[in-house]
């Protein structure tokens, strides 16, 4: 192992030595793919909690998988221009549980829209290409959903689920955690499971991984100035 190998292996370890975090059910805020827990069941090859939840996203720790999709009241949302830190909420009217988690989801997106370091946008999707007509559920529309809750926020749409296959979505509603690298840093099923003040909770949540990746950042930036200083130099850091 050379000195730059070692170096950047250390600077990985301090990056990633936070991530693994372990829950009684998939229920919290999950940044690693870590290993399921013994009582897990195995649904095609997906790992869940009792409930259905899984343990386990697909794009954990890799770039999201781009797309563009048209924004309820005009204009579109596009992955390629996201350039600060973003949760993308991955719901749909047909879901019971995502329709139980919508007034978290709306306050999450007014908490967020006063913090200008993380931005928020929802994703409607059906639940599959084979129930699109499904995807409204009574309501009929997105519109009349929101008229009649009395609540809104941004909102893509995915109208056949293509964009949802892609992004390899298993359950709604899912909230994801992006940098603005367009990297996925972290995911959670839904906010309405997580006790008192499950808003607060998330954003502390977003604030700690956000607080580490700049200190992993931080790091790579020290270990490359060390490879430039000339040998004997290192105490001057």
């Amino acid at each position: 192992m050379t000195v730059r190998t070692a170096i950047f292996a250390f600077v990985l370890m301090l990056g990633t030595g936070c991530a693994s975090e372990k829950h009684d059910g998939a229920t919290g805020f999950i940044t690693s793919n870590w290993s399921a827990p013994a009582s897990a069941e195995n649904d095609n090859g997906v790992a869940r909690d009792s409930y259905g939840r899984p343990y386990h996203y697909a794009h954990l720790g890799k770039e999201i998988p781009a797309f563009e999709a048209p924004l309820h009241g005009g204009g579109t949302f596009n992955t390629n221009d996201i350039d600060t830190w973003t949760v993308i909420d991955v719901w749909g009217i047909w879901c019971g549980d995502c329709r139980r988690d919508s007034p978290y989801a709306a306050k999450l997106a007014r908490e967020l829209a006063r913090n200008k370091k993380i931005d928020y946008i929802a994703l409607h999707t059906p639940a599959s290409k084979t129930r699109i007509h499904e995807a409204f559920g009574s309501y009929g529309s997105i519109q009349n959903y929101f008229e009649t809750e009395g609540y809104s926020y941004p909102t893509a749409i995915d109208s056949d689920a293509t964009i949802r296959e892609k992004l390899s979505i298993v359950w709604t509603p899912t909230y994801l955690l992006v940098d603005p690298n367009g990297i996925v840093k972290g995911f959670r099923s839904e906010l309405a499971v997580s006790g008192k003040r499950p808003v607060k909770r998330f954003i502390r949540d977003i604030r700690k991984v956000m607080r580490r990746d700049g200190k992993h950042r931080a790091n790579i930036m020290r270990a490359n100035q060390r490879l430039l200083l000339p040998k004997g130099a290192g105490g001057i850091l």
